[in-house]
């Protein structure tokens, strides 16, 4: 059917070309006043309208469409799938399973986390490097502590006594300590002290021991404020009032203090400055040592740059985690049939299954927009543009019209029989009755003139440029009139200038033959399809012919196997 159409095509040319070249032999050799051997007739200058599309067939197609394929090799984990169902945006389709994958990244996680934590503690050492006092009070550095001393993050530095209270237990008889409680006064006379210090009972014990002689003793707690007279490692005794009597206990007790504090180093490296002296007094956040380490800065940017490293391994194991959970791109309806219309596909893929990279289970289509990817000829594109409208009419819906828009025009050609075509897609918004595959033509609206002057297309004559009619005249003289044209269609043409209303024109009758060289062929087809040039070599008229097409191709179909071909009334 291509060929048949293709064949007429060019038997409409040839004939035209022919009847072209008996005008052209006329024209050259015309005597001023028509010659009475010619018939001719006369038509008038009308008001009228001119209607230019630019049309194509083709079957519809979802605008938007998107193929749920399998990424990689694995086992289906979850099938959610049907033949054909509907689908919401973000329902999960398919899930596929690698252990491999999930392994990788279970462990990318964990050497992650260790070695934040080996970069939280590098920074903590970063930060240990200055030595303070955690607590205020008397400071006892570590014997073989000194300025150059290597350390640890665990190396002892010291430790600070607080030195405000301090606390000793002394034993007393079963039946005294029985009657004190928490808070009773309870004097304190250290050896060596003239003058005793009053302490507070601050725990009594529930546990007995013998004495010498047979009695049984508990011990109680005492704390002392201290007011610079005590230190840890006196000795003291004693005195509490219980009933009216003073009760002693039975033995000294050695005072101690209440709070101390060990100071570790915190970072590895070494002393390079010592700021105290043993058994010097000090307060809180006063500053004890300084630690130098040459390798501690670079250790926390190598050890930044190997976190991102590993967040960027990990990043890539969960995109392609991902990957393997297809989910429904947007609303619409999931079909096998775009896979494979005569088997379902997924009837080879259940739950379980072994299933390959690349795996084509079907498409989900959203029917709420369809397109015409329409074949358009070379000489038709250049008037084609995007937002174009269109009219489209569907072969199983007889006697109905869609609204369309031209939303692509395709910058690449294909070449079939000698004729270059481009594609075109026009959209067609979907109100229910359109159905993936149904035939649709489009009629792209080119131009669209109403109310203007028009005269067929074989009334034009060219010569040197310019173009004229023959105008008859009322007192039957005739006379040629140069004009300026707009628009055209397959038989008319609009008139800008040079005619008004009413006016007789003549349109000539050529019935004569004449070969003609290629070049003029070439160069008569591209006057026929744009109306342009200056007529044939040597200055000669051109004048078009009845039946002659202006401004696209002839019968308004497309040059050859189908395609897109530009028309007008």
């Amino acid at each position: 059917m291509a060929w048949l159409r293709y064949k007429k095509w060019i038997l409409g040319v040839l004939g035209l070309l022919v009847v072209g070249a008996g005008t052209y032999v006329y024209l050259q050799q015309k005597p001023k006043k028509a010659a009475a051997s010619v018939r001719d007739k006369t038509v008038e200058v009308k008001k009228g309208e001119i209607r230019s599309t630019v049309s194509g067939t083709s079957q519809f197609e979802a605008r938007d469409m998107q193929n749920i394929i399998a990424p990689a090799d694995g086992t289906i984990k979850t099938m959610n799938l049907a033949r054909n169902q509907p689908v919401k945006k973000g329902d999960v389709l398919v899930e596929i399973a690698d252990p491999t994958l999930e392994t990788n990244l279970q462990e990318a996680r964990t050497s992650l986390r260790q070695m934040e934590n080996d970069l939280n503690d590098l920074r903590t050492q970063q930060r240990n490097l200055q030595i303070t006092a955690p607590i205020g009070g008397k400071l006892t550095l570590s014997g073989n502590l000194d300025t150059g001393s290597n350390t640890t993050k665990s190396s002892r530095i010291g430790a600070i006594a607080d030195l405000s209270s301090l606390t000793v237990k002394l034993p007393f008889l079963l039946e005294d300590a029985s009657q004190l409680k928490k808070g009773d006064p309870l004097d304190l006379a250290p050896d060596g002290f003239l003058l005793t210090k009053t302490g507070t009972v601050a725990a009594v014990g529930t546990l007995t021991r013998p004495d010498s002689t047979g009695g049984k003793l508990v011990d109680v707690e005492v704390t002392v404020a201290n007011d610079g007279t005590l230190d840890a490692g006196l000795k003291v005794k004693g005195t509490a009032v219980i009933g009216g009597r003073s009760v002693d206990s039975q033995e000294k007790g050695t005072l101690e203090y209440i709070k101390t504090e060990t100071v570790f180093a915190g970072a590895n490296g070494s002393i390079r400055e010592l700021k105290v002296k043993s058994g010097s007094h000090v307060n809180k956040g006063d500053l004890l040592a300084v630690i130098g380490s040459d390798t501690l800065s670079g250790d926390i940017l190598n050890k930044q740059a190997a976190i991102e490293r590993q967040q960027a391994t990990i990043a890539s194991l969960e995109d392609k985690l991902n990957q393997l959970t297809l989910k429904a791109p947007f609303d619409g309806v999931f079909s096998t049939d775009f896979a494979n219309k005569k088997t379902n596909v997924l009837a080879s893929y259940p739950a379980g299954a072994k299933v390959e990279g690349s795996t084509l289970f079907g498409a989900v289509a959203s029917l709420d927009f369809m397109q015409l990817p329409i074949q358009v000829d070379e000489l038709d594109l250049p008037n084609v543009k995007s937002g174009m409208k269109a009219e489209v009419a569907v072969d199983s819906l007889p006697g109905r019209k869609f609204e369309g828009e031209v939303t692509q025009v395709s910058t690449v050609g294909t070449t079939t029989n000698g004729v270059t075509f481009y594609d075109v897609v026009v959209a067609v918004k979907n109100s229910g009755e359109l159905r993936y595959g149904m035939t649709g033509t489009a009629n792209i609206l080119i131009q669209d003139k109403k109310d203007i002057l028009v005269l067929p297309m074989e009334a034009l004559q060219q010569q040197k440029g310019k173009r004229f009619v023959t105008v008859e005249r009322p007192d039957g003289s005739r006379e040629e009139q140069e004009i300026k044209i707009g628009i055209r269609s397959k038989t008319e043409v609009e008139i800008t200038e040079g005619l008004k209303e009413g006016e007789k024109v003549i349109v000539p009758v050529r019935q004569q033959r004449q070969n003609l060289s290629q070049s003029e062929v070439d160069r008569l087809r591209q006057q026929f399809q744009g109306g342009q040039g200056g007529g044939f070599p040597g200055g000669g008229t051109f004048q078009i012919a009845p039946g002659g097409a202006g401004g696209g191709n002839a019968g308004g179909g497309n040059r050859a196997n189908g395609g897109g071909g530009q028309t007008g009334r």
